[in-house]
């Protein structure tokens, strides 16, 4: 008789046991169950478009000897990302204009108004600074990761493509387009902030 009480009182602590051990797991497939996405992280000098500035993040590796290297390549990639951007809105602009003039004259003011802009905000990206810089820490093969963050106002630029596509084209060009300055540049304004409102 105290061999079956013996037995049975180590099969209920065997029990007790394994049970507390599946406790644990069930735990733990409940935390990751509400974490859809895993762990996620912020990236630094994180910046956004808004209705008055175009606005990216520039990211370098490089070696941690070469600081100045990772800055300025980290800079390069946000003023392409900022090109990139203004390059699809403007673009939509071109187009309206070149499918309301259409035939081969259409396509010559369309490649001068493309290049007028593209001039401007190249020499506006040219002169841009960062916002934001920041470096992680040197990992175990001795590179480190560079953020940048730069904004560039959007009013600046139409109003600078709206004046040197008032000098590039002629009177001529200018009357088949029904070409304002002050028009234009609102337009360009218009377009830039439907971009935001796609893109969100």
């Amino acid at each position: 008789m105290k061999k079956i009480i013996y037995f049975v009182a180590v099969a209920i602590v065997a029990t007790a046991c394994g049970a507390q051990k599946r406790v644990p797991a069930q735990t733990q497939s409940q935390s990751q169950s509400s974490a859809p996405f895993g762990e996620v992280y912020s990236l630094p000098c994180e910046v956004y478009d808004t209705n008055n500035e175009f606005a990216a993040t520039g990211i370098y590796r490089g070696s941690s000897y070469q600081k100045g290297e990772c800055q300025l390549n980290a800079l390069e990639n946000a003023k392409q990302l900022v090109y990139a951007k203004y390059h699809h809105a403007y673009n939509g602009m071109i187009s309206n204009y070149s499918s309301s003039i259409g035939n081969n004259r259409g396509n010559d003011i369309a490649t001068k108004l493309q290049r007028a802009g593209d001039q401007v905000v190249k020499a506006v990206l040219n002169d841009i600074s960062a916002c934001c810089i920041k470096f992680s820490g040197v990992q175990e093969d001795g590179m480190i990761e560079c953020y940048v963050g730069i904004k560039v106002p959007k009013q600046a630029i139409a109003a600078q493509v709206a004046k040197t596509v008032a000098d590039v084209l002629t009177p001529d060009e200018k009357m088949q387009i029904n070409f304002e300055e002050d028009q234009y540049r609102k337009q360009m304004e218009a377009r830039f902030n439907e971009y935001k409102e796609q893109n969100r």
